[in-house]
């Protein structure tokens, strides 16, 4: 029902916005995790489309309607750019473009329920024109706070060719994070560079009884990449 559902948000967008959505690369958590659709899992995918939309296009969440937030407000300018096929058929892509000269964040909240005995396990992708920091942290009563971690999703970063903005080259990143006790709501804050240009960011959770991965991820290769 979940995936019959997500299905036909997509094509209410696509006929609403006359375009195709900026590519969702892996279309999932990767192989053996979960999928969308299972008990449990939500998805966001924000395109960025509206400048004046801050909740996802796309979004499966039961729990919420998540958004998202750009610091520092004046540091952040939306537009569009062109790009290849490849990235999108349109040939030009939306998004924010981080003019501060400091660099800037965009924090996440996703609306969840908590449960005292559940992990979160989360899988994003990011297309921007740089790399980028990523962190979560859990809202919530939890008394005892709450434990983060990443996960190594396995996926390396997709490679675009040109043409990018302001001499950069586009990269679609993927990284997987981790929190218990499954919080109330989640928080992602992305650290991005100054004159990165951001097109999209889609957000897989799930909240289950294990972890998809325990161990601490080395993903220095996506905290690397600025450019």
């Amino acid at each position: 029902m979940r995936k019959t559902l997500l299905v036909v948000m997509v094509l209410m967008m696509v006929c609403m916005t006359g375009t195709v959505l900026a590519k969702d690369y892996w279309g999932g958590p990767p192989e053996g995790t979960w999928i969308r659709g299972d008990e449990g899992s939500t998805v966001q995918h924000w395109d960025f489309s509206d400048p004046g939309l801050f909740g996802p296009e796309i979004v499966d969440n039961p729990y919420g309607l998540p958004f998202a937030e750009f610091d520092p407000p004046t540091g952040w300018v939306w537009g569009e750019w062109e790009c290849p096929p490849e990235l999108d058929p349109s040939g030009f892509v939306t998004g924010w473009h981080c003019s501060n000269e400091g660099g800037g964040t965009i924090t996440l909240t996703i609306p969840n329920t908590d449960d005292p005995t559940g992990i979160k396990s989360i899988f994003m992708q990011v297309t921007s024109t740089k790399g980028y920091g990523a962190t979560v942290s859990g809202n919530g009563g939890n008394p005892g706070g709450y434990t983060a971690g990443d996960w190594p999703t396995g996926k390396p970063a997709a490679g675009w060719s040109g043409p990018a903005p302001f001499g950069g080259s586009w990269y679609t990143y993927n990284n997987g994070m981790w929190i218990k006790p499954n919080p109330q709501s989640e928080t992602i804050t992305l650290t991005f560079p100054y004159c990165c240009v951001v097109d999209q960011i889609v957000v897989d959770t799930i909240c289950s009884q294990d972890p998809v991965a325990t161990q601490e991820s080395s993903w220095s290769g996506v905290k690397a990449l600025f450019r």
